[in-house]
């Protein structure tokens, strides 16, 4: 891993996949290697990791200066590797990762796993900003990266690719000639459905912690305030529905409370027609299954329509509703 154990999505995306897979190979144990710019406690390790098949090791990591991190990277990489001469697969969470493991010429059967698109998203990070000479060379940094791991390292026979979404899989095919017979679209991490009876007991048990009432048509959100996420159009939704229907509630889960709040406030909404808070991973199908339909707007953007969100995952498994504005490839058609 190159994104970091405090990734939001390291236990729903990394942990929980591993631990299915540990499940169905009663013999296998897994070691999650992670490259980290800060120390990573011992008790904090114990507390992200608590299944005693999973070892993590965290390895220090420079700030990004090219393909002269990657390099420095793999060179920490390769001792690590030969104490474990057993491995039997190696799996890299993005681009990053996946160099830093190409570079040691390995033999073993490696799985890369294309999240997103580094340097799309570097520039789009960046695209309220004056793009000077050194934003420039970043993002062509990270396109050179991804044009070896997609076209050169992919190509290995011994390298199988997974994306996200059928529009990922076009877009490294045409973008960086990936090999097509090589590049599958990832199931494995996708959350199993969520009974109708569990979700009714806990639509039940959320709505009376938090004196939704029953009759109230919930809108979830759940995710960041980050800008490409649109929590303010997401807010300006939810009080045009409400000022159709005056029975309509929105949850916020987010870790983001204060701009939300601060959002909210602009429209002058009643106490009792939202409520924002932030819930643990663990629990946050619970307090999904309190609503009717959960929201999920982007901008319009590649980096988008190439996403699969977790947090449409997490909807579907609870069977919520999804609302979108067509800008996901994946929801095109609902």
């Amino acid at each position: 891993m190159y994104d970091g154990v405090h990734n939001p999505v390291f236990q729903s995306q990394v942990i929980e996949p591993l631990i299915k897979q540990l499940d169905q190979n009663p013999n296998d144990r897994g070691i999650i290697i992670s490259f980290e710019r800060t120390t990573i406690s011992q008790k904090e390790q114990q507390a992200l990791v608590v299944d005693p098949r999973i070892r993590l090791i965290t390895v220090p990591k420079l700030p990004f200066l090219g393909t002269l991190s990657l390099h420095y990277a793999t060179r920490q990489l390769s001792p690590i590797m030969q104490q474990h001469i057993h491995t039997a697969m190696i799996t890299c969470r993005g681009p990053m990762a996946a160099w830093v493991v190409g570079h040691l010429n390995l033999p073993i059967p490696c799985i890369v796993q294309a999240r997103g698109l580094a340097a799309q998203e570097y520039r789009y990070a960046h695209s309220s900003k004056i793009i000077g000479w050194l934003h420039r060379i970043r993002a062509w940094q990270y396109e050179q990266i991804e044009q070896w791991v997609y076209g050169a390292y992919a190509h290995n026979k011994n390298v199988m690719v997974q994306t996200v979404s059928k529009a990922l899989r076009s877009y490294l095919i045409e973008t960086f000639n990936a090999p097509a017979d090589k590049i599958m679209v990832a199931d494995h991490d996708v959350p199993s459905a969520i009974s109708p009876a569990q979700r009714s007991t806990w639509r039940t048990e959320i709505r009376e912690l938090l004196k939704i009432p029953h009759h109230a048509y919930v809108y979830v959100y759940n995710g960041s305030a980050k800008p490409w996420q649109c929590p303010q159009e997401t807010v300006q939704f939810f009080v045009r529905e409400y000022q159709k229907n005056p029975d309509a509630f929105l949850l916020v889960l987010t870790q983001d409370t204060g701009t939300f709040k601060t959002l909210i406030k602009r429209y002058a909404l009643p106490p009792n027609a939202f409520h924002i808070t932030r819930v643990a991973h663990t629990k946050i199908y619970r307090y999904l299954a309190a609503a009717d339909a959960g929201m999920l707007l982007r901008k319009p953007h590649i980096i988008n329509w190439v996403s699969r969100p977790t947090k449409a995952l997490e909807y579907h498994a609870v069977g919520l509703k999804i609302i979108h504005n067509n800008t996901i490839s994946m929801l095109k058609n609902i």
